[in-house]
């Protein structure tokens, strides 16, 4: 009897310890990543017509969205986080988010020093749990975001 109360608190140990928070808005995890980014203070929230039409984003996969990027300068940040309602609509979030970052490679905006360049092409997108994350930063703030979005998921 020990040996089965004993494995079923370690099961519901190591259950715990690997799952995922759920609950944190989108908004509030964004103000937290911010912090890691330098210039945070310049990048305003997209529009919902901006995700929907320059995204070509199916609103209805997500139960919240998030979207920031430059409002002024001539440095080019741009992150975003998309919740999904649910599991099943995951891989379709990703390839949305994935879509979005190739189009925007493709059609960069020369007007930003030709160094900003380097940001988009080393984009990335992270999934935890229902949450997508896409970063479009230098390198460091891009590798600080990553890891503040793993650590604020935990």
């Amino acid at each position: 009897m020990k040996k089965i109360c004993f494995l079923l608190v370690l099961c519901i140990l190591l259950c715990s310890c690997s799952s995922v928070k759920d609950d944190i808005p989108v908004q509030i995890l964004a103000a937290s990543l911010g912090e890691e980014i330098d210039g945070f203070e310049n990048m305003a929230e997209a529009s919902t017509d901006y995700i929907k039409y320059c995204m070509n984003s199916d609103l209805s996969l997500y139960s919240e969205y998030i979207v920031l990027y430059p409002f002024a300068g001539t440095v080019y940040n741009e992150f975003g986080i998309f919740k999904v309602k649910d599991k099943a609509n995951l891989d379709k979030g990703i390839e949305e988010v994935n879509n979005y970052l190739a189009f925007k490679k493709s059609n960069w905006d020369t007007r930003y020093k030709s160094e900003e360049l380097n940001k988009i092409e080393k984009a990335k997108t992270v999934n935890i749990g229902r949450y997508i994350l896409y970063v479009i930063l230098g390198s460091e703030d891009s590798a600080e975001v990553i890891e503040k979005f793993k650590e604020e998921l935990k």
